[in-house]
């Protein structure tokens, strides 16, 4: 692996920490699709890969995944996140459960070496500044044998709402939370009614219940970084780290990356 190096927070991480930081402490309740959802992006992993394992929940959020580790019978759980408002919900939902502690930390400035069985990246990837850095740094977390398992937006299968959602992002960005909170109606409100979306991830989130696909929805509208990536791109992504093999799976209209060191 080639030698990595701490960045300095930059604006757009900070910007990018602080916007989800509004979506967690505004939704903090544990939807019920959030389970299976989890489940199915693991996916071949299954809750009984997470038993006596130590885990890293890297870009934890509120914490809801470092929450299934725990039931699963993980036996500790590391949750990070840099938001302080991610990490107040976090603390709120699962600081109290067995073996499971959060921490609020950059996944640049992780200096946890060989630490970890499974180290989760659900949903983190795709809105970092410097992805393959923050790849490098959580593999270097993980044990021998270790695996890493990332889920991230896919291009294939949302490529109608990816060229809206480009050409309004510059715009998006300049708008502050909760005004975004408030425009995301003009698309959550139309899918609840039955307009057709424009992606697999909107197909999945208008089957959900009204408050749940608004917040699937804000969760879309709000970061600072956004990438959809093909296949191809994924492959470069995971290229080259120093791991024993990687396996990528079409995963809810996102890629699935299994990754072993």
């Amino acid at each position: 692996m080639a030698h990595t190096r701490s960045l300095p927070r930059t604006r757009r991480t900070v910007d990018t920490a602080s916007r989800f930081g509004f979506q967690w402490d505004r939704y903090r309740e544990v939807f019920a699709h959030y389970e299976p959802q989890f489940l199915g992006w693991i996916a071949p992993l299954a809750a009984g890969d997470f038993a006596g394992r130590d885990v890293l929940d890297a870009g934890c959020g509120m914490g809801r995944h470092s929450l299934f580790a725990a039931r699963y019978g993980a036996r500790t759980v590391l949750a990070v996140d840099q938001s302080s408002l991610a990490v107040n919900a976090a603390h709120e939902l699962c600081g109290s459960a067995p073996g499971v502690r959060v921490e609020r930390r950059s996944l640049y400035d992780l200096s946890i070496k060989r630490a970890f069985d499974v180290v989760l990246a659900i949903g983190v990837l795709h809105h970092v500044e410097h992805p393959r850095l923050a790849l490098e740094k959580l593999c270097e977390t993980l044990r021998r044998g270790g695996r890493l398992v990332a889920w991230l937006y896919a291009h294939e299968g949302n490529e109608r709402w990816v060229r809206g959602f480009r050409r309004v992002h510059p715009l998006l960005r300049l708008l502050p939370p909760r005004a975004l909170h408030a425009l995301a109606y003009l698309v959550s409100a139309p899918l609840f009614l039955g307009l057709p979306p424009r992606s697999e991830l909107l197909a999945r989130a208008s089957l959900l219940p009204f408050r749940a696909l608004h917040a699937s929805v804000f969760s879309q509208l709000v970061p600072e970084i956004s990438r959809y990536y093909r296949r191809e791109e994924v492959e470069a992504l995971f290229g080259e780290l120093e791991l024993a093999k990687h396996e990528i799976f079409a995963r809810a209209g996102g890629w699935t990356v299994i990754a072993e060191k």
